[in-house]
């Protein structure tokens, strides 16, 4: 899909792009997508902060999308506690209780560094 050109001679590039737009939803529903993953997914990405998180999903090394999409997905999320240790490391478990899980480190004043795009840490 090209990028939106810039205005000329009256050309609203707002329009083109919701033309654009359009055809690529007809294109996907007459493909035979099933139109209810569609709007799901529409909602899916009106979601704060989901956009980012799944650009910076995509951007883990292939292993590590494997481990980490085969942990989540082979059992309970709810059941999901994460902390951060001493060091700055995100530590999932599994949670062996019903019960609201609790982190096992203490909280700090600071944030602790989370993963950025490009495996470097920030603070958040």
């Amino acid at each position: 899909m090209r990028r939106n050109p810039k205005p000329r001679d009256g050309f609203d590039a707002d329009d083109q792009r919701n033309d654009e737009v359009r055809d690529v939803i007809k294109t996907i529903i007459s493909g035979g997508a099933d139109t209810s993953r569609l709007l799901e997914l529409y909602y899916w990405t009106r979601e704060p902060g989901i956009i980012e998180l799944i650009r910076a999903y995509l951007d883990l090394p292939e292993r590590t999308q494997r481990s980490l999409s085969t942990y989540l997905l082979n059992g309970k999320p709810k059941a999901i506690v994460a902390t951060f240790d001493p060091q700055g490391r995100l530590v999932l478990a599994r949670s062996s209780s019903t019960e609201a899980p609790r982190p096992s480190v203490k909280p700090t004043s600071a944030a602790p560094p989370v993963a950025g795009y490009n495996g470097s840490t920030r603070r958040a």
